[in-house]
C-alpha cells in the first residue's frame, strides 16, 4: 500500500521493510526511502483502509521534508547547540577519569544543566519548522484523500484514549518530545479549521 501510494504521489522511494516500534506515535507512520515504521501499539487495531490515510500523511510529510532539505538544515542548526557542546563532556572524562575520577564526575554533573539549556534552545529554534511542515502535510494529505478521511481516522484514534496520545495533550509529556511532535488534538484542530461547515439538513 505504501509503495503504491508513493508511486501515485511521484515519490522516489522503494519501501522494502515494514517495521513496528513503540517509539512511533500512535497517530503517525514514519517513512524513509526504504522503510515504513508504524506504531506497535496500533498493530491489528486499525483496518487496512484506516491505515491508508495515516500512511499517506506520512508520505506527504516525508516528501515535504526532503523537498525543503529540512533534515540537512536541522543538522546544521543543531551543531552549535547540541553537538559541539558535547565536547566539554569528553574533556574531563579523557583527561581526569584515570587520575581524578571524582573531579571528572563533578565537572560532568556541573556542566549538565548548561548543556540541557543549550540543547533545548537548539531544538526550540528548529522544531517549529517540523511541526509546521507536518500540519501542511496533513492538509495536503486530507485534500488528496478527500471526504476528510484523514481527519476521521485521527478522531477515531483520539477516542481510544491511548497513553502516548493523551500525554502529548498535557504537561506529562517530556518537553523534548512535545517540541518535536504534534499532539493529535493539534492535528485534528488544523484539519477541522480547513474543513468547511456542513449545511444543516
Amino acid at each position: 500500500m505504501a509503495n503504491e501510494q508513493a508511486r501515485e504521489l511521484g515519490l522516489d522511494a522503494q519501501i522494502k521493510r515494514g517495521l513496528w516500534a513503540w517509539t512511533v506515535p500512535s497517530d503517525q507512520c514514519l517513512l524513509s526511502k526504504e522503510s515504513l515504521i508504524c506504531p506497535l501499539g496500533m498493530r491489528e487495531v486499525l483496518t487496512p483502509e484506516e491505515w491508508r490515510p495515516i500512511i499517506v500523511a506520512g508520505i506527504f510529510y516525508f516528501r515535504k521534508i526532503n523537498e525543503r532539505g529540512l533534515m540537512g538544515a536541522r543538522f546544521r542548526t543543531l551543531i552549535p547547540y547540541v553537538f559541539l557542546p558535547m565536547i566539554p563532556f569528553a574533556i574531563p572524562i579523557i583527561f581526569l577519569v584515570n587520575t581524578n575520577p571524582l573531579l571528572a564526575l563533578a565537572l560532568v554533573i556541573a556542566y549538565t544543566p548548561v548543556y540541557v539549556v543549550m540543547a533545548k534552545h537548539g531544538f526550540d529554534l528548529f522544531s517549529p519548522m517540523l511541526r509546521f511542515t507536518m500540519l501542511a502535510a496533513d492538509k495536503e494529505a486530507n485534500t488528496f484523500l478527500g471526504n476528510d478521511i484523514l481527519l476521521e481516522v485521527l478522531k477515531r484514534i483520539d477516542r481510544f484514549g491511548l497513553e502516548d496520545v493523551e500525554d502529548l495533550k498535557t504537561v506529562r509529556a517530556r518537553t523534548s518530545i512535545k517540541l518535536q511532535r504534534l499532539s493529535i488534538a493539534q492535528r485534528i484542530e488544523n484539519l477541522s479549521a480547513s474543513t468547511p461547515p456542513q449545511p444543516n439538513g
